[in-house]
């Protein structure tokens, strides 16, 4: 997130627009408008709200920064009078105090309401942020798109690490390249920025480095350096007025594309990122000597104020909605979401005027020595915080012992490993039972992350009827031929010859009984992924096995584990959470003409929503003091133990 600002008079009274500009150093409003275009497409994409590539406003802040830290680092390198001390003063000025309340405001709330291992979690990413590290301490810790990020409030603090280290590095490499490459200074730059961005291409096109990508300097810094290139060059895109209206135009159809095409699936970031940031080079190109039409709408006084205040709302906006979230547990509402947006806009004016204004006109601690000291300060006590955080383990004595019991839930680990396409090929899957590998296989398991989480119940159904079944199964890949699965875990273009080796092994091994098992409602209901079910099963069946097919689980669609041990804490019904018939049955109502087909067919549809039934006649998230689901959907061991007499004709029939 983008964290400086060009500097104002004392009195930060808006200057007034001017058609042509005698210099690139000036305030310039457009460029705040600019901000604008870049945080309410994150907002929006936080909240849910549109913006399926809202993400990309990071990337177009990084662009900003580079160009204007750029920008005044060489005007003061040209005049002789720049300091890395004074440098880092105003950067402290300007990032540190209202990161600081929102820090602060984060460690309380989590006193009050963190169960211990979110808490442990939380400290640790505080002392990750205090450090400037919280890129690298979430670049460990899991995807940016994950669900489990609604439980990191300080998530969106990788951006700042990103251009700490960046102001950290780059101010000293470019004042080092000026004096001893004077002739060639420029070509340097460049051609960093062109080995940062193959170093992303290539990462983010890597499973096993695609978070490296996402969250580290090298494969971003070519983001923050496209900004510092075109305040080397200022003032040539913009020289000619049809030049500039054509790049204003441009730039903005690649940041508006960016916003609405991109998803969590895109390749992020690399050779897609390239769209948001040129678009951002290019509305700054655009009005350099005088406004261009973008830079006039941009330059609409609402934009600029949404600017103006724009670094606060980016750090207010993610925990609100993680706070609320948290504590309700339930899907927030649109509205909800809506009005913790305006909460967000309400805290971020109140920082820029109280805390933000304040220490950067230098009313508060306006001595170099003292703001240095106060950073000092914040860093130690942010970092005693979390060690104390994390050596009283979450401090567990604010819950009491039997409501954290419940949240312990459990997965059988052993049977959540992934069946790579290479396995399937050679028929290398997971084993269910004990039974000897010469037996017949009674049993195969097809499916997704849904199929691994009722493994258990079928592993215990193999061993008690001394049968032989197998596993093929990978995470948010459907068990289904010819299609592609596109989720960012999923198999992608593997999953359908990973679908045409399992059905070779069915009729190789002549298995008896296929249970296909999926979270089908993850998938589109259109009338080619229909019509490739029906081809699938009907392949099965082919293949001389008996299919079966099991609908939709129940799904809360909050994190149980952690809605019981908080409702246990305060001494609530556990029969009053859950999810609705009503609910239910609208989730998994694509399917439902389908599934009567595939009946039709001959296959078997089984239906486990029964099982979960409670007193309050919904779906329940606990029965016999046991919790069913171990996340917002996959269900635990102790769930799927409830599905035994579902499976069992499965077995009594061999």
């Amino acid at each position: 997130m983008q964290k400086c600002r060009q500097a104002r008079p004392a009195c930060f009274k808006m200057p007034s627009i001017e058609t042509t500009r005698k210099s690139s150093f000036q305030y310039r409003p457009d460029i705040d408008g600019l901000r604008a275009l870049a945080v309410i497409p994150v907002l929006l994409y936080h909240a849910k709200l549109g913006c399926s590539g809202g993400f990309v406003g990071v990337d177009v802040f990084f662009v900003i920064s580079g160009y204007v830290i750029s920008s005044l680092i060489l005007r003061e390198v040209a005049a002789g009078s720049f300091s890395m001390v004074n440098f880092w003063e105003r950067r402290i000025r300007r990032i540190m105090p209202a990161l600081s309340v929102v820090v602060a405001a984060v460690l309380v709330m989590a006193w009050l309401f963190w169960l211990p291992d979110d808490f442990q979690l939380l400290g640790k990413s505080v002392m990750a942020q205090a450090l400037m590290a919280a890129n690298f301490f979430f670049w460990k810790g899991g995807n940016y798109f994950d669900p489990g990020v609604e439980t990191k409030p300080l998530l969106h603090t990788w951006s700042l690490a990103v251009e700490e280290q960046f102001y950290l590095l780059f101010p000293l490499l470019l004042t080092f390249l000026i004096r001893l490459r004077p002739a060639t200074w420029k070509r340097w730059i460049l051609g960093m920025a062109v080995v940062s961005l193959v170093i992303g291409v290539i990462c983010s096109y890597s499973s096993n480095n695609q978070r490296l990508a996402f969250y580290l300097l090298p494969s971003r810094a070519w983001e923050l350096l496209i900004g510092a290139l075109l305040a080397m060059h200022g003032g040539r895109f913009s020289a000619s007025k049809p030049a500039g209206e054509a790049a204003g135009f441009l730039g903005m159809v690649l940041i508006c594309w960016s916003v609405l095409v991109f998803d969590e699936n895109t390749h992020f970031p690399g050779v897609a990122a390239l769209a948001p940031c040129l678009g951002a080079a290019l509305i700054i190109a655009s009005s350099e000597t005088r406004l261009s039409v973008v830079g006039r709408l941009l330059s609409f006084k609402p934009f600029v104020f949404i600017g103006l205040v724009s670094y606060p709302l980016y750090l207010w906006h993610w925990p609100l909605l993680v706070w609320v979230k948290y504590l309700f547990a339930y899907e927030l509402s649109a509205g909800t979401r809506l009005l913790l947006l305006a909460g967000s806009l309400l805290l971020a004016v109140l920082s820029w005027r109280f805390v933000e204004m304040p220490f950067r006109q230098r009313r508060w601690l306006g001595g170099r020595r003292q703001i240095f000291a106060f950073a000092g300060v914040v860093t130690v006590v942010f970092c005693a915080f979390s060690f104390a955080i994390g050596s009283f383990e979450g401090f567990p004595s604010r819950f009491s012992a039997k409501a954290l019991a419940y949240s312990d839930a459990h997965v059988r680990l052993e049977l959540q490993k992934e069946v790579s396409l290479e396995q399937a090929k050679s028929g290398q899957f997971m084993e269910l039972g004990s039974a000897p590998s010469s037996q017949p296989i009674s049993l195969l398991l097809w499916g997704d992350s849904h199929a691994k989480a009722i493994a258990s119940a079928l592993d215990e159904l193999c061993k008690e009827h001394s049968q032989r079944g197998v596993m093929a199964a990978y995470s948010a890949t459907a068990p289904v031929l010819n299609y592609v699965s596109t989720h960012r875990i999923s198999l992608r273009e593997k999953s359908p010859p990973f679908a045409e080796a399992v059905i070779a092994f069915i009729a190789k091994e002549h298995v008896k009984n296929v249970l296909i098992s999926a979270r089908w409602h993850m998938y589109p209901a259109s009338a080619e992924f229909k019509e490739d079910l029906i081809q699938t099963v009907r392949a099965v069946m082919n293949s001389g096995a008996h299919a079966y097919v099991l609908r939709d689980v129940p799904e809360p669609g909050f994190d149980v584990p952690r809605v019981v041990t908080r409702t246990a804490s305060r001494g609530g019904d556990f029969e009053t959470l859950g999810i609705t018939k009503e609910k239910h049955q609208q989730a998994d109502a694509a399917l439902e003409q389908t599934f009567e087909q595939l009946a039709q067919m001959g296959a078997t549809v089984l239906d486990p929503a029964e099982f979960f039934l409670n007193s309050r006649g919904i779906y329940g998230v606990t029965k016999n003091d046991d919790v069913l689901n171990f996340d917002t959907d996959h269900l635990t061991v102790e769930g799927a133990a409830l599905l035994k007499p579902l499976f069992s004709p499965l077995f009594q029939a061999q």
